[in-house]
């Protein structure tokens, strides 16, 4: 919405995991030497823990990437779940085949697997996102799995990354035998308040942008509110561009960033950061039906914006029908959703990404309209009347 504004190719910060804004902070670059060198050892257990949002995902993402030609990689991202589950994932996660009840069938399905890829060459990973989450009885399972040999090496290595509390689990004693075959821990802090400004303009270059759009104060107003976590300074930063690009202000300023701040302040206490009061900082007293109105002026902007994109998005959910209503009467009824798309992108009547693009589009107008009530609502008698 805003990117062609503010010269961006793309937002620059979304919440999704994307190696190509990895910021290496030296945090990271220390992050990434460990499991680089777990990794490259072949053996024992690689354990990476950090608070919510530091981007320990995005730095693994990273790695995937520069190890996917000589390893193949089961992603674990559903950790509650028994120690009999985990396994079944494992195998899921590895297309070693289809895991039954049977447990030492599921362990003899996954051994043939990983021999197969060690013959081949290749080196089988298996990492556990939200690690903390872990029951005792699936962090056995692997201390377990850590436990299938090669002839030379481990058939399976495993990298656990998780919250803070991950650390403090696998202190327990009774897991002492799954602790002492760690062979790299590291746990990423937050950034501090220059690596957040070298972090802001990072990510705006790697978007084609001015990486001085902010200003030193947003920037420092940016990082005493998010902490230092990366992924509350992204949400913080694109409310930001939205916030300016609404307004029409061409670079972000102090006044915009605590705008923004005052307005996530239940995003900033659901993930503990530090926010300032409402009037804090300001030389006027906060006036809660003109910031009402105000993130109702911005929501009209978005409204407009996606208004045009709800009609086609509407227009590929009807190609949708009439090829759902064409497939059952042949009998073809039970295509999934997925394939469906798929021959629609064959018949060269749309692209994948137009779709995708649609079906966000809608749920985007939705949400904003649904939003827009809570406002109206929320100035109840004081301006109804201003807002059309």
């Amino acid at each position: 919405m805003y990117e062609k504004f503010y010269g961006l190719r793309e937002r620059p910060f979304t919440i999704m995991p994307n190696p190509h804004y990895l910021y290496m902070s030296q945090k990271h670059k220390l992050a990434l030497a460990h499991l680089r060198y777990g990794l490259s050892e072949g053996t024992g257990v690689v354990v990476l823990t950090g608070g919510i949002g530091t981007g320990k995902t995005t730095l693994l993402r990273h790695v995937l990437g520069k190890i996917k030609n000589v390893a193949d990689v089961a992603l674990v991202f559903n950790t509650n779940v028994s120690g009999d589950e985990l396994l079944r994932l494992i195998i899921q996660e590895f297309e070693a085949g289809s895991p039954g009840q049977d447990k030492t069938a599921n362990l003899a399905l996954l051994n043939d697997f990983l021999i197969d890829r060690f013959t081949h060459g290749r080196r089988s990973i298996v990492i556990v996102d939200e690690a903390q989450n872990l029951s005792r009885d699936a962090l056995e399972e692997v201390r377990l799995l850590s436990n299938l040999q090669g002839t030379s090496r481990p058939l399976l290595q495993i990298v656990l990354a998780g919250q803070p509390e991950l650390r403090r689990k696998l202190a327990d004693p009774t897991l002492t035998q799954l602790t002492q075959r760690i062979t790299s821990t590291y746990h990423l802090s937050a950034l501090a308040q220059e690596e957040v400004k070298a972090y802001i303009c990072f990510r705006l270059a790697q978007a084609g942008g001015n990486p001085l759009l902010f200003s030193d104060e947003a920037m420092e107003g940016i990082h005493i509110a998010s902490k230092g976590v990366p992924r509350l300074i992204n949400i913080l930063c694109d409310a930001a561009l939205l916030h300016g690009y609404a307004d029409g202000q061409p670079s972000i300023d102090q006044k915009i960033v605590d705008s923004v701040i005052e307005e996530m302040a239940l995003v900033l206490q659901s993930t503990g950061s530090l926010i300032p009061e409402p009037s804090a900082g300001l030389d006027i007293p906060y006036n809660t039906e003109d910031r009402l109105l105000s993130i109702e002026r911005r929501l009209k902007v978005l409204e407009e914006h996606l208004a045009a994109w709800s009609t086609e998005a509407q227009l590929v959910f009807l190609e949708l029908e009439v090829m759902r209503n064409q497939m059952q009467e042949k009998g073809e009824e039970h295509i999934p959703s997925a394939n469906k798309v798929e021959i629609i992108v064959k018949k060269g009547e749309r692209t994948q990404e137009e779709i995708l693009t649609a079906q966000n589009n809608k749920r985007q107008l939705q949400w904003i309209n649904e939003f827009k009530k809570k406002i109206k609502n929320a100035l109840g008698g004081y301006s109804t009347k201003k807002i059309s």
